[in-house]
């Protein structure tokens, strides 16, 4: 209708008329491209908040799994130690051999950790890191998932494999069924238990592997990574909640700190 219009008054020369018209057509198109962008904005917006929420959520996840490793990762490396002392003392002190046999086994388990990162995967492979406005946070973020991956975290040691296959199986399938539970949340406790065996035997095993130099080596070098597995542990907590307030900062608008 406005393009017939201006046709219109372009045929009669009604100039003033003519210049109404285009002041009309560039408002209504300058109007239309501001619609256009505020929309795009608010869409924008409301994604960026829902990624946000998820990694957040991520977030807690990881804080919650973190400080579940920490604990089993105290335990193993206390059973560790535990074995690690009377083989280099011989003293057992007020343990049984069952107990020294069982620390020997309960060393060698493991609790892998791997970061919570669905959410912020899915905002890089999709370029859409940009939703996130936050300098700070952005690059908090990548330090922080940069720096999920250190190998101590997932080790499977030689340890494992081998004091495995030393130990009667018996023996194992009796810890794996009274000494142990897990959930399908992937939660492990290590639990106490009586012994399936009486003290001679579970002697005759603890000298065997108490008396394999190779073996002590593979328990002490494993211990090492429980150390370097829980430092980082605590260091990714700390990095975690403080990535976790800058999210709820920019959640909720308040002003933002810096990230780690």
């Amino acid at each position: 209708m406005i393009l017939r219009r201006v046709i219109d008054h372009l045929h009669e020369q009604e100039w003033t008329a003519i210049a109404i018209d285009f002041v009309i057509v560039v408002v209504g198109v300058f109007v239309g491209i501001q619609v256009s962008n505020w929309n795009a904005d608010r869409i924008d917006r409301i994604k960026a908040r829902a990624y946000l929420e998820r990694i957040r959520a991520d977030l807690d996840a990881d804080v919650a799994g973190y400080a579940d490793r920490l604990e089993f990762w105290g335990k193993v490396s206390a059973y560790g130690a535990q074995g690690l002392d009377y083989a280099e003392t011989g003293e057992a002190g007020d343990q049984s051999q069952w107990d020294l046999l069982l620390a020997y086994f309960q060393a060698s388990q493991v609790a892998e950790f791997l970061t919570t990162r669905t959410t912020y995967d899915e905002l890089k492979s999709g370029g859409e890191l940009g939703l996130i406005s936050d300098l700070d946070l952005r690059s908090g973020l990548a330090q922080y998932y940069a720096g999920a991956t250190n190998p101590a975290l997932t080790e499977r040691p030689a340890y494992r494999l081998h004091v495995r296959g030393v130990i009667p199986l018996n023996v194992q399938n009796y810890i794996w069924a009274s000494c142990y539970h897990s959930d399908p949340e992937g939660h492990q406790q290590l639990l106490d238990c009586e012994s399936p065996v009486d003290e001679g035997i579970a002697a005759g095993i603890v000298d065997k592997i108490r008396n394999d130099t190779a073996l002590m080596s593979e328990l002490r070098y494993w211990m090492s990574t429980m150390n370097v597995a829980s430092r980082l542990g605590r260091d990714h907590t700390a990095n975690a909640e403080q990535l976790r307030s800058l999210v709820d900062a920019d959640l909720s608008g308040a002003p933002k700190g810096k990230a780690p």
